[in-house]
């Protein structure tokens, strides 16, 4: 891979600060692999990759800066248009004469050294100018450079929807003009909500695929960001909520595959596989969230978290005081994965057809009756959600319902896109039918 998701997010937002033009910086950026694919080739990998596509993709951006088309409608600003470069390199001096720009380039500045700016792109993204649905879609493409495809899925919309409103979306920010740049505090607190769903979601969506060393990629992206908002806004509870909710499950990563492999569910995992330090960061940020006064959807799974992790320690969970916390994240904050979630408590409390017929409320597969309740969500999106057929083939084959439980084994198979959770689930699937 040339370029990792976050390094594409960290070069996305410092070019598109200079003038706000995220599809802009997005053609510089490919334009830019697209370059590196051939150079590198021919020349080798640079010691800095990233540095390379960086000044690339700048002075890909500075040519349309500069030309007669961007010159007509917009004056060229050079402390803002030459504001997003490092160091005082002499551009002239970057290529041949007759070479097109940025064919041969001065040694950037180490990438660890550019500055990340992301959080100023998070904070354009969540404008009130832009629509709310929408803000999600672009700061996960733009700022933490996950396909269309990647975000489609994790949150089970059609792979055309989230294109379109992403195309929306960045002309929009184009033609308000929409400012780049740290908000102040205020604006920054009314955006906070925005901003956290954004992280969450990265997280959540790079969940499954995620590394075994949880500091990687896109989880140790979002690891990074969270302390960071809650550094920024000490005080607020939901920020120190979404660090500690992220921390947490971040820490269970080294124990959810076996030394072979193998996919280990939570009930089994060793806690002492468990990373101490961000399990130690995540309890500081939970009682960061108790100080404040506030705790928000995020705090509140945090806490789920925290339950959960301490009934695998001691061989019993709490199942009554999980379910009052889902209780108010529902009433908070109603989602798809949180309603699973909680017929899961539900049916470990009440046994499994109490979870089955829960499940159904949310106007699931095996529902002909039409949505009930605030759990209802559109029979598409239940169907197209993995942990749905998951849970529902797992209570199925708890209830002795092996034929049922191996039609939904099967659908939460088609579904999975772990090789080791899919292992898992076609393993479980052959117990169900051996009890038939």
């Amino acid at each position: 891979m040339i370029l990792s998701q976050d390094g594409w997010g960290r070069i996305i937002a410092l070019i598109a600060a200079a003038d706000g033009d995220l599809a802009g910086a997005e053609d510089a950026l490919s334009s830019a692999l697209e370059r590196a694919v051939r150079v590198w080739r021919e020349q080798g990998v640079p010691t800095n990759p990233e540095g390379w596509l960086y000044r690339v993709a700048l002075n890909a951006r500075r040519d349309v800066w500069k030309s007669a088309a961007a010159r007509t409608s917009a004056a060229l600003d050079p402390e803002v248009h030459d504001g997003a470069d490092l160091g005082n390199h002499d551009r002239s001096a970057s290529h041949g004469a007759g070479q097109p720009a940025a064919a041969h380039l001065v040694a950037p500045a180490d990438p660890d050294a550019l500055p990340d700016r992301r959080l100023e792109v998070l904070g354009a993204c969540a404008h009130p100018d832009i629509e709310p649905g929408v803000r999600p879609l672009l700061m996960l493409s733009a700022v933490m450079g996950m396909t269309g495809t990647q975000i489609a899925a994790g949150m089970a919309l059609p792979a055309a929807t989230v294109a379109a409103r992403l195309t929306r979306a960045k002309k929009r920010i184009a033609a308000l003009g929409i400012g780049f740049g740290l908000p102040d505090r205020t604006e920054l607190e009314a955006r906070l909500p925005d901003i956290h769903e954004a992280i969450y979601g990265a997280f959540a969506i790079d969940w499954v695929h995620a590394a075994s060393e949880p500091r990687d990629g896109i989880i140790g992206e979002t690891l990074y960001l969270s302390r960071l908002l809650a550094e920024l806004c000490p005080s607020d509870g939901e920020s120190h909520g979404l660090a500690a909710l992220i921390h947490l499950s971040a820490a269970r990563f080294p124990a959810r595959r076996s030394p072979d492999g193998e996919f280990v569910p939570l009930g089994d995992q060793d806690p002492g596989s468990w990373d101490s330090v961000l399990i130690a960061r995540g309890e500081d940020h939970l009682r960061a969230v108790q100080g404040s006064g506030e705790i928000g959807r995020f705090g509140l799974q945090a806490a789920i978290q925290i339950l959960h992790m301490s009934g695998v320690r001691s061989g019993s969970t709490d199942w009554p005081m999980l379910l009052r916390l889902h209780d108010d994240v529902e009433r908070m904050a109603p989602s798809l994965g949180g309603a699973v979630a909680r017929a899961a408590v539900i049916a470990e409390i009440d046994g499994p057809k109490a979870g089955l017929a829960e499940l159904d409320t949310l106007d699931g597969p095996s529902s002909g009756e039409p949505p009930v309740g605030e759990n209802a969500f559109s029979s598409a999106r239940v169907d197209s959600f993995q942990p749905t057929w998951a849970l529902r083939a797992h209570l199925l084959a708890r209830a002795g319902q092996g034929q049922e439980a191996q039609n939904a084994y099967r659908r939460a198979i088609e579904l999975t896109t772990d090789p080791a959770e899919r292992a898992y689930l076609e393993a479980r699937s052959l117990e169900a039918q051996s009890c038939r």
